[in-house]
Order: C-alpha cells, then structure tokens, then sequence
C-alpha cells in the first residue's frame, strides 16, 4: 500500500513559527485527498482538531512520528491555480499561507448552509396498492405522479392538506422530501435598461485591436489611458464580448461599493446572468451563493471590489482593474496584498489579460507602461459629442478678504444657481465626512481628541455628537474645555454635513443629496441614493470621495470642489498624487453628454502645481514634476519601501521591541546580508501615536524589493518574536503602504 504524505497549511498558526505541517495520509483517504482538500488534523500537544487546506502530496519516507489526517472533504475546495496563489503570496507578504487561502473562500464557507425550498416527490417504483390510502392522501399521491414533484407548499394547497398527509406518506415508503437548491441573489428583481450597442470610435478600436491581439498571444499586462468619457469602459466592454466567445471567464473590478450600481446595471443588463457580483455589501449567505455560481460555471463575469481578484473563475481569460490607482485595491489587514498583483500573478497563470484602466494612473504603473513592462494605449479625446470642461480656480484667501467666510465661494455659488435655473445637476466634493473636523478650546488651545486615539474628534451634526472615525468613540455635545472648564470651544473646519447645512441654506429651493460613510452605511445605500439623483430627485449632490470616480450622470455639467487642499499637505509622499488624481476624477464628471460642463476648483493655494496639472487635466505634466520629485527623494517607482508597524498596551515595550528590530535588522545587513542597499528610517512613534489604547511605533526600509531583502525581514522578525518579552506585541508589515500613518 502506498505511504501517502500531505502538506497542510493549518488555521491559527504564527508566521514566525509557521512552515506548514506534514501529516501522514491514512488509507481509507488515500482516494480521496488531493491537492485543495479541505482536512481536520490533530494539532499541538493537545491534538485538538483544526482545519487545514492541503497543499501537496508527496510519498513519504520516515513517517512513524507523523500524525494522520482526521477526515478529508468529499471534493477539493480550491483549486491548484488558488494553492499555487497562496504559497505566492504567503513569501511576499509576510504572513501564512492559511491567512492567504481563506481570503479565496467566501466568509462563513463550511458554516453557511445552502439556500433553498422544501419540495416533495414519490419515491421510484412507487406501489400505491401497498397500503390503503385515505383521499387525500391518494390525491397527493395522484398530483405528484401527474408532477413529478412540487413544493411544500404548493402541495398542501392544491390539495387542501396538512402537514401530517405528507408525514404518514414519508412512513408509508411513499413519498420522500428533498431541498430544491436556490440561489440568494439580490439583483434578480431589479430591471436594468441599459443600452446594449456599442460603437466604437476609430480611436476605441485601435486600442480594441491592441489588447485583443494579447488575448490571443498567451496573454500579459496592459494600461488602457483615457481621459475622463473618453470611453474606455466601451473598449472593455467589447473585449469581455471576445472572452466569451471563447469560452473565457472575467473578472471586473471597481475600487469601492459606491461605483458597483452603474456597472452592475450595465453588465447585468447587457450579459444578464452570465454576471455574479462580490463585495461587503452582499450578506454571507449571498455571497457565497455568487461564489458557488462561479465555481459551478454559471456565471462567467465576476464584478466586484478588491476580493473579487481571488474569485473562482472557471478558464480565466481577462480581468480588468478600472481606476487602477485607487488605494482602495489595496488591503489594509494581513496579508497586505495589493490587487494588482494578485491579478498578475492570475492572469500570468492563466495566459490571460490584465488591462489596468485609468484616467490618472498610478505614479508606478504609468511609469512602468512608458519603460515597456506593460503595453500601452491612450485615448486622447472624449467619446462623441463631449469635451473637456472648462476649469476655474478660485483663491478662498482673496473670498476671505472680500468678506466672504462661507466655505462656497461667490463664483460656485452663481455657477450653481444657474445651473438651477437650467435644471442641471451639480456635484460637489468635500473629502470630510461631519459637520466641523477640529474643536479646540479659545482659553488654553486644547485640542479636544479622543480618549482612546491622538486624534482630534470630528462634531456630527446629525445627532449632535462627537465621533472618533477611527476607534468609533463618541460623547455627547460639550462646549466646555475638560483641560481649563471655560466654556470657550470653539469648531472649525468644515465637512460633508456643514457644506449640506450651508447649500440648504444658500439655496432654500433646491433639493441636497449628501453621500458619506453615514449616509451609505445600509445595504444597498450607494444604488438608492445614486438612482434617486439620477432620476432628479436631487438637484445637487454632495459627498466624499465616493462621488468623484467613475460615475456618469447625463445631466452633471457643474462639478465643484469645495477644499482642493484637504490631502495635499498631508504627510505622505502619495499626497500630491492623490490630490491630483481626485481633482482630476471629480472634474471629469462633468459634462459627459452633449452640455458643455463647468469646473471649480476653490484652494487656498491657486498656484500650486499640483492643482495647476489637475485643473487643465494635464497628466503627463504632473507625472515629469512628480517622479523628478520622487527620484530625488528616493521614494517610489525608484525604491520600494516597507513599513513594519509595532503595537501594544505598553509604549516603552513597543519602543524596545521597534528598537530590537532595528538592531537586528542593521546586523543582518552587515553580516549575512551585505550586498543588499537598504535605507532605514527611524524607528519611532507613528504619527498617530495611539489607536484604540493601543501605542504605534514604526520604521521605513527604502530598498529594491527582492527575495533577499524579504529573508532579511523575516530573519529579524523571527528573531524578535522569539522574544519572551515582546510577546505581546503586534508587527506587521506592508510593502509600498498607501496610508503612513
């Protein structure tokens, strides 16, 4: 008899200890078990069972201290591609390879049952004569020979029955009950009109013929750059058209819930059932009836946010990232992936294309288009009728001066009510949810912050609290300074709920729509609020960032943005491109139709370069300033850079603990690991010190991301974690984070 060894990646296992376990293969399973299986095994000195995914199969030699495998799914849960995927990520991530499979199974998997209906049916070679039937049980019997087989329900109601009839039907040998699989689909009832034409400019199919010529050439990576409408979902749109033709599965994904309404109602209305959707906003059991359809090949296009990367696509065949710059693709928790290259290494498995899809692409991709690591297409003009809109730019400092101390200038003000008169729409973005974001006191300048974190909180008007947005904490409304008890706080800054406040009040006629996190927060928000402003229930909508990307409303043609210099001074070396990027995306969504559009632009700051390139839309511009910028600095497409995170109760552990991994990592490098060129900045105190209770320190490593570089890494964090005392301390670690908090 064969001696069968299997590799198990195990549940709730350290990275610093984690190398995944042997485990011998009793023979009873030996047929069974393969690659992707899903096992119990006993584990630790208490064999208590945990789940494991088996990773390979091996003959084994020496297995007498082996335990076995307790049991072993009926059929593999993930394929090799997601094995192969995980083992991938768990070197470049620092984490376990059990943390990386579970991200490839929907959450709840093995604890959620399946959906469905009770039906009945007889049971075959049925003998009516066996026993003396009473008439109601004969006409059960009678409608389900004429049937087959039918609900429950439908059965006690035709028949006028109860359920006792089909109980003693069940005894008699009869008849038998079964469950009816159904899938919890949310969008079923909804009706989706959207024109299913396509034509594509002389432009769009250029780019057409580009990409589909690497469909068909074994596959590769691709950037589709486009400004604002200049119809690059069209050009995708008509690629998907080609994979299904040949039989190759999509994947689509969006950066946040908010933009999935309009693509669900495109796709679903142009490719009906052929589209399963994946994100936070589906319950469980939803969720993982969209992933059963997928795996099962019933729906052959998944639309969704980050988590769709890993969903279950049957001969994957295209996956397109559309605004491929959004920090949203990027996980903020163990493993610390980021989707595009999870897509990459798919799409490579695969031969597939991964065509990234922006008006302002990230500083990396852009850059590693034009050195020919992708292949690269622009659309220069916008589809049909349209044109850019024209931009204004409005100095706050000189409204300011002339009196004027609303946070709406006087130029988007008579913008705006012109565009009332016109019954246009307007957008305006401020990229602060809240009513005032900093309260401090007049008397002694205290700054009135959360007990839990070193950040100030934010007053919320709508139920007269303040909110800590990291930690949740809120308190009730207090003008008194809790450092000096005079009654002198003050409230300024402005945000989401203050600009709805002030149009309201501006323009008592007109109806305002606010979008942020507290108004999106019930399932399904981001579809109402969206087609309630697309059917003109609003006249103006005003919101975070979620109302900048990616949205297309025919009768927009004023957008404003009412603080351009929110994250401009924030600091991160991702600053001024995310101001850029924002600008860029809220402007283009004006004037998408026939209506020329209208932009402003209010700063403190109107010369600034950023801004500058921003409000002409002028991307290759900001592009030579910036990594000219970042090549001087050193800071990426030119290093890369890992941050390693600590926390803990304790601040003086977790200086400690930072402080010896500093070391650590400094004589690694002058011993084993000399030839690798590394730049270390701190380490130190997190510029948020503290989150819930919880003290921060961190340090920066500049270096060339390379597979020496990750063992040097993982050395001094072993070696720190092998530490008694810094047991209870957190270490994380994110390569090229988007948040440097």
């Amino acid at each position: 008899m064969r001696t069968l060894v299997a590799n198990v990646a195990v549940e709730n296992t350290f990275f610093n200890t984690d190398s995944d376990y042997s485990y011998l293969v009793p023979n009873q399973l030996c047929e069974q078990i393969t690659v992707g299986s899903a096992v119990k095994v006993p584990f630790g000195r208490g064999n208590l069972l945990r789940n494991g995914i088996v990773l390979s199969l091996t003959d084994g030699e020496n297995t007498e201290n082996l335990k076995e495998i307790a049991s072993c799914s009926d059929k593999p849960v993930l394929s090799e591609e997601a094995v192969a995927l995980s083992l991938w990520m768990k070197e470049r991530w620092f984490c376990t390879t059990y943390e990386c499979l579970k991200l490839m199974l929907p959450k709840g998997y093995g604890k959620i049952s399946d959906a469905g209906e009770r039906m009945i049916r007889l049971k075959d070679d049925t003998d009516f004569n066996c026993c003396k039937l009473t008439p109601k049980q004969k006409s059960v019997c009678n409608l389900l020979n004429d049937v087959g087989s039918a609900s429950v329900n439908e059965v006690l109601n035709f028949c006028s029955v109860g359920i006792g009839v089909l109980k003693n039907l069940e005894k008699y040998g009869l008849v038998e009950f079964f469950i009816k699989e159904t899938y919890r689909n949310p969008y079923d009832n909804n009706a989706y009109n959207f024109s299913h034409n396509v034509s594509l400019s002389a432009e769009q199919q250029k780019a057409y013929d580009v990409f589909s010529d690497i469909m068909d050439n074994s596959g590769g990576s691709a950037l589709l750059f486009g400004v604002t409408g200049s119809g690059k979902t069209q050009v995708y749109l008509s690629l998907i058209d080609k994979a299904l033709r040949n039989d190759k599965g999509v994947i689509v994904m969006v950066p946040e819930i908010g933009l999935t309404p309009q693509v669900i109602a495109l796709f679903k209305s142009r490719f009906k059932n052929q589209v399963a959707v994946f994100h936070s906003g589906l319950s469980m059991g939803e969720r993982f009836d969209e992933y059963k359809r997928v795996s099962r090949n019933e729906a052959k296009i998944v639309i969704g946010t980050r988590s769709a990367v890993f969903a279950p696509v049957n001969n994957l065949g295209l996956i397109v990232i559309d605004e491929e710059q959004d920090s949203a693709y990027k996980s903020e928790r163990t493993p610390r992936y980021h989707a595009r290259d999870v897509a990459k290494f798919r799409c490579a498995y695969n031969k597939a294309l991964l065509l990234l899809v922006s008006a302002t692409p990230s500083i990396e991709t852009y850059s590693n288009a034009i050195k020919g690591k992708y292949s690269l297409f622009e659309l220069k003009e916008r589809y049909g009728n349209s044109t850019l809109p024209d931009v204004v730019t409005v100095d706050m400092k000189q409204e300011m001066k002339a009196g004027n101390k609303s946070p709406i200038s006087s130029v988007l003000k008579e913008l705006i009510q012109k565009n009332l008169e016109d019954s246009k729409q307007t957008i305006l973005l401020i990229n602060r949810r809240g009513y005032n974001t900093f309260i401090a006191c007049n008397e002694c300048g205290h700054v009135i912050t959360c007990p839990n974190c070193s950040i100030s909180l934010t007053y919320h008007s709508y139920n007269n609290r303040l909110m800590c947005h990291y930690c949740g904490y809120t308190k009730q409304l207090d003008n008194t300074c809790p450092e000096c008890n005079s009654n002198s706080v003050r409230y300024s800054g402005y945000g989401t709920q203050r600009i709805e406040e002030e149009l309201n009040a501006i323009f008592p006629n007109a109806s305002v729509l606010r979008m942020d996190a507290d108004t999106t927060s019930r399932k399904f928000a981001h579809q109402k609020l969206f087609d309630a402003f697309s059917n003109h229930e609003y006249d103006i909508l005003v919101g975070t960032q979620m109302v900048a990307k990616g949205l297309d409303f025919p009768d927009v043609t004023l957008v404003g943005v009412v603080n351009a210099d929110n994250s401009l001074y924030d600091e991160n070396y991702l600053s001024s491109e995310r101001t850029f990027n924002l600008i860029t995306q809220v402007v283009g969504r004006s004037g998408r139709r026939d209506d020329k559009g209208m932009a402003v632009i209010q700063t403190i700051n109107p010369y600034n370069q950023t801004i500058e390139c921003a409000s002409m839309q002028d991307y290759k511009s900001f592009f030579s300033t910036e990594t000219e910028l970042r090549r001087l600095m050193v800071y990426p497409p030119y290093c890369d850079i890992y941050s390693v995170s600590f926390t803990g109760e304790d601040e003086n552990t977790v200086a400690l603990c930072a402080r010896e991994f500093f070391n650590k990592l400094v004589e690694l490098n002058k011993t084993v690991y000399t030839s690798e060129k590394l730049i270390v900045l701190g380490p130190g105190p997190a510029k948020i010190t503290k989150i819930s209770n919880n003290y921060r320190y961190r340090l920066s490593i500049k270096c060339k991301n390379s597979k020496k570089i990750r063992e040097l890494i993982k050395h001094s964090l072993n070696f720190v974690g092998s530490i008694k005392q810094y047991k209870e301390i957190g270490i994380s670690v994110d390569l090229n984070p988007f948040e440097m908090n």
